[in-house]
This record gives C-alpha cells, sequence and structure tokens, in this order.
C-alpha cells in the first residue's frame, strides 16, 4: 500500500473550559473507562418519566418524536435520504413508553411533496420491539429501511420497501440472518447504481472480553423479494461495520473497525475497507485495505466504534473516523482517556489522511460525563456534493464542559466542517445547533446528538436528522431520564455552493450560458488560456451525468458549444467545464 502522509488542519476544537461550570446541581463520577457498545441494552418494564416541553429549539423542522434519544451503538450511518425529486425520507428509532413500546418511525417531505403525518411520523416494522434502523432509496424513489429485531424467533434482520414514493405502505422482505450459531443484528444499507440492497451487520455476540464480532454480508437484486447468503467480511470488536455506494459506477465498499491482531486489551482498531467494484464480486481475502495501519505506528490514537463513508461524483471514496486516546498501562485495561482525540478524513484519489478536528486536553473527571461509548467527537457523518467537485462536509456530536445538566450529562451540539479540496484543507468548525442549558432539569434540556446527514446536498443545502435530547445522557444506557425528544430535520445552507460567486480559475473561464433559463438549446462559452485536456460535462440535480459535450485536447482560445436538451426534462441542470487541474461549475434552467 502507498505511503500515506497525515496532514494536521489547523481546526482546534476550543471547549468551554477545562473545569466544569461552578456548583452544579448534582455530580456523577466518570467511569474509569465507557461501557463497550455491543448492544446490550438495560429496558425497565417502566422507565422514570419526564413529559416533554414546547421550549424545543425552533431552528428545525420537527419530523416526529421518540423517547429513544439512543439511535445507534456505533457508526451513526445514514437515517436520511433525499431522492431523485427532492422528497425527504426520515426513519428513527421510535418509543412513546420507554421500555415497553419500540418500532421504527418513517416520515417524509418535498418543496412539491407535504407529509402526510406531519410532526409525527408513520410506523414500518410490524413487530413490536423493532429498531436500530438505516434508509436508502430505490428506483421510482421508494424508501428502503433496514431494521433489527432481537427479540425470540428465527428473523433477526429485516428490510422494508414502500410501495410508492412517500406512501408509508412497506412491504417487507427477510435477508439472511445468520453466520453459523450467531444471529446478526445492526443492519446498515445501500442502493447501489442498480438498484441492488446491500446489507452489512454484526453478529449478536455479547460477551465482549476482547474477543471478536464476526461482520456478515448479503444482498438483494430484486428489491428484497430474495437474499444471498450471509458470508462473513472480516471481524470487529463494536457495531461500527457500514456499507455504500457510488452514484456514477457499481462500486460498493464496506467499511468497518478492525482490532488488532492478538491485541487482549481491546479499545483498538484499524480502519479497514474492501471494495467491490461491480457491486456483486468480492475478494473477502485479499481485497480488504487497512487505511490507518495504526498497529505499525504505535500510536496512541486509535479507532474504536465509529466509521463513515460516501462515494463523490468522481467516483472517489471518502472515509471519515473519530480516534481516541487509549492506553493500558493507567488503571483497568483498557484506559480510555476523557480528552485527546482527532477527526480524520481520507479519500481514495489522494490516500491522504488528514486530521482537522482536535482535542488535545483533559476533559472534567467528574460532574460532566459524556455519556456511554463517547468521546470528545462522536456521531461522524460525512457528505459531498451532487456534482463533481471537491467538497466534503463532516457533521458531528461534540460537548462543551460548562454545559451540563442536572444530572451531570454533558449537553451535546451539532458541529460542521468543509473542505473545498478533497479533505486535504478544512474550514474552522461550525456549531449548527448552539443549544446550550447549563444546569437544566430533566424535560428542559437542549442536547443535540445522533445526527445523520443525507449523503449530497440539495439545492446548496446541506440536509440532516438529529435527536433533541430533552434530557443529556442516553436513557437506553440507564444515564438520564425518559423524556419526549422531538426528532428534528435542519437544512444548512452552506456558503460554498455553485449558486455563490467562484473565482475563476487562471488557465480558463467559463460563462453562463445563454439564454437561461432556456427552451430545448443554450449556448456555452469558456475560454482556455493555454491548451489543454478539456471534459464539459452536464449534470441533473440528483449529480447523474446527461450528457458530455466535450472530452478532448482543444487549443487556447474562445470556444462555444450549444446543448440540445431536446429529449431532456424541465429543471435545473450543471454543467462542469474540468481540465487537467481544476474545474468549475454552473447552474442552468430548462423550461419547456
Amino acid at each position: 500500500m502507498t505511503k500515506m502522509i497525515i496532514i494536521f488542519g489547523l481546526g482546534l476544537l476550543i471547549f468551554g473550559g477545562s473545569d466544569v461550570a461552578a456548583n452544579p446541581v448534582r455530580t456523577k463520577a466518570i467511569p474509569m473507562h465507557p461501557n463497550f457498545l455491543n448492544g446490550t441494552e438495560s429496558l425497565p418494564a417502566v422507565a422514570p418519566y419526564y413529559p416533554g416541553t414546547p421550549h424545543a429549539i425552533c431552528i428545525a423542522d420537527t419530523i416526529g418524536y421518540t423517547q429513544y434519544e439512543y439511535q445507534t451503538n456505533g457508526s451513526t450511518g445514514r437515517r436520511m435520504v433525499i431522492d431523485s425529486q427532492g422528497g425527504m425520507h426520515f426513519a428513527w428509532m421510535w418509543s412513546d413508553q420507554y421500555g415497553v413500546t419500540r418500532n421504527v418511525s418513517y416520515n417524509c417531505f418535498g418543496s412539491d411533496l407535504p407529509s402526510p403525518w406531519p410532526g409525527e411520523g408513520e410506523g414500518v416494522a410490524y413487530r413490536a420491539g423493532s429498531g436500530y434502523c438505516q434508509i436508502g432509496s430505490s428506483e421510482g424513489d421508494r424508501t428502503v429501511i433496514a431494521y433489527h429485531n432481537l427479540s425470540s424467533g428465527s428473523e433477526s434482520l429485516y428490510v422494508a420497501r414502500d410501495v410508492f414514493q412517500c406512501q408509508g405502505t412497506f412491504y417487507t422482505g427477510h435477508p439472511s440472518s445468520r453466520m453459523g450459531n450467531n444471529r446478526t443484528g445492526w443492519p446498515y444499507i445501500t442502493v447501489d447504481h442498480q438498484n441492488r440492497i446491500q446489507l452489512v451487520a454484526t453478529t449478536t455476540t455479547t460477551n465482549l472480553s476482547y474477543s471478536y464480532m464476526p461482520i456478515g454480508y448479503t444482498r438483494s437484486n430484486n428489491g428484497g423479494s430474495t437474499w444471498t447468503a450471509m458470508v462473513p467480511v472480516d471481524t470487529g470488536e463494536t457495531i461500527s461495520a457500514i456499507v455504500v455506494s457510488s452514484k456514477v459506477s457499481d462500486k460498493v465498499a464496506i467499511i468497518y473497525c478492525h482490532p488488532f491482531a492478538n491485541d487482549t486489551t481491546g479499545g483498538r482498531s484499524d480502519v479497514y475497507y474492501i471494495q467491490s467494484t461491480d457491486g456483486i464480486t468480492w475478494n473477502w481475502t485479499t481485497g480488504k485495505v487497512n487505511v490507518t495501519n495504526y498497529h505499525l505506528n504505535n500510536d496512541s490514537l486509535y479507532a474504536w466504534s465509529e466509521v463513515s463513508a460516501v462515494y463523490d461524483y468522481n467516483d472517489n471514496l471518502h472515509i471519515v473516523w473519530p480516534a481516541q486516546f487509549v492506553s493500558d498501562t493507567i488503571n483497568h485495561p483498557p484506559y480510555f482517556y476523557y480528552g485527546r482525540a482527532h477527526i480524520y478524513h481520507w479519500a481514495s484519489n489522494t490516500n491522504i489522511i488528514s486530521s482537522f478536528a482536535k482535542f488535545d486536553t483533559v476533559w472534567p473527571q467528574e460532574g460532566c460525563d459524556m455519556g456511554a461509548g463517547n468521546f470528545a467527537f462522536t456521531r461522524i457523518s460525512c457528505a459531498v456534493d451532487p456534482f463533481p467537485s471537491q467538497h466534503v462536509w463532516v457533521a458531528y456530536t461534540s460537548w462543551d464542559s460548562t454545559d451540563c445538566s442536572a444530572g451531570g450529562f454533558a449537553n451535546g451540539d451539532i458541529y460542521l466542517q468543509e473542505s473545498v479540496d478533497d479533505g486535504l484543507t478544512w474550514e474552522p468548525k461550525l456549531n449548527l445547533t448552539d443549544s446550550q442549558s447549563p444546569g437544566c432539569e430533566p424535560g428542559y434540556c437542549d442536547s443535540d446528538n445522533w445526527s445523520s446527514l443525507a449523503e449530497y446536498s440539495y439545492n446548496d443545502d446541506l440536509h440532516l436528522i438529529y435527536i433533541n435530547d430533552k434530557d443529556a445522557g442516553a436513557v437506553v444506557q440507564t444515564e438520564g431520564f425518559t423524556t419526549d425528544n422531538p426528532v428534528l430535520h435542519l437544512a444548512y445552507n452552506f456558503p460554498f455552493g455553485v449558486s455563490q460567486d467562484i473565482q475563476q480559475p487562471r488557465d480558463f473561464s467559463l460563462a453562463q450560458n445563454y439564454p437561461n433559463p432556456f427552451n430545448a438549446r443554450t449556448n456555452i462559452d469558456f475560454e482556455l488560456t493555454k491548451g489543454s485536456m478539456v471534459k464539459l460535462s452536464v449534470y441533473d440535480i440528483t449529480g447523474a451525468r446527461v450528457s458530455t459535450l466535450v472530452n478532448g485536447k482543444l487549443d487556447a482560445g474562445k470556444h462555444q458549444v450549444n446543448w440540445d436538451a431536446n429529449g431532456v426534462a424541465s429543471g435545473v441542470y450543471f454543467y462542469t467545464l474540468r481540465t487537467n487541474d481544476t474545474e468549475v461549475t454552473k447552474k442552468m434552467t430548462l423550461l419547456k
């Protein structure tokens, strides 16, 4: 494997201080290491309950509620997807009586698609106790939702497919769920370029004395009616394995955290991926790529339980993960230090790892627990532009040690960072939710967590789903009290979208098409300062290539290309001019 270069960005995260807020209402000693996230849960018959309050933050759309603020055990995955018509689809784990009811909820809406269930959602699963869901979109803009149910019975994995766009009437199939004697759960899915449903899941082994949990893979080639046999991919120590697919080719990749060989202390993992170029053929033996190679570098920061990934429209794979400090020399091994943590990005086209978020100080040792399985950064989710560019965004939850609940748990905020050069350099962090509530009692907190970005921006907006927890901490891990928590959708208009003025590169200029808007035909002018290989392409709003107008070497000077769009539907399109070194994208509107 090519040697990687580590680049440390300037995005140092500044927390609220090294000391907790003065005189907190309650204090709680932080455990010397957080609980392993192995899916085991305490489910009381009736949990202490505090009703919701009307002062919930108003910067986002409420799409539903849940008493299960805890949505994932490891990687956050995708709980929101945008279809080809701009319809927005959401899935989350729902309960209105924690410990008694649990199910999967679904909601959807769009600019021309009002929600049939505003502010509430619709049930998906037909078996009580279902949860830990993930979402995708298949042909006809029909939603696909995967989830598990580990109660008694032979089946544990479920994949539900809507009969029409935003109909809420789901046909449910049953993927292969067993590897040997172990059932699998915590499914992650993607719908690939050929509308195949690709799925990975982790075994339900609960004895995690630094043992390994097998990861399995299965696929449906017919919309979920039948599935291939579950086959082993590799092993992990946590529920981290995800699967993603390209929108411009048949590539599919499985990404996961894999523990060091013969590691008896636990908590030390490398980030691996394995890729299929056709979505069918996999090399399970020699096709695995170790991105980090921490085990060779004798580092003190390691991956553990989370990864996020996406393919951009140049067909490059992007992987993002948090890494934490781990030591087996302090107290009972492993010791997860409540402090040092970084977020890293890697892209297949550069093979460079960059660090863009850092926390290198000490978190307070009592009074403000981040919660089970949480570190300085958690619930990492990445997205890219829906047309060929170098824009990458990462959303994550982070904490402020002066913003703690009365119960002694940190209130989260959701942050966003952006790169415009395939992750080589990064813009400073932006607090998307900014909802401090220090000293809050149950029912009155604003703790934002469990965010999940849509894979691609839409109409110059990033879109994400998250939980506004009304009492910080995860009740599913016996932290905090049960509350009614809003499930929120947030649209953020990013400042570097294609509608903004972009400085032209020095080796060429690209003019706005004319006429614009246009009916059937339009002209695109550009000028080259030197001879160059040139590619001029047109894309629709989903990022699918509609036409390639130029693909070859052109001399320096002015050039004009005419696009005949007679066979194309009305709508917004993007045209991208790319040379050897640079590219520029502009927007145009076809009206018939």
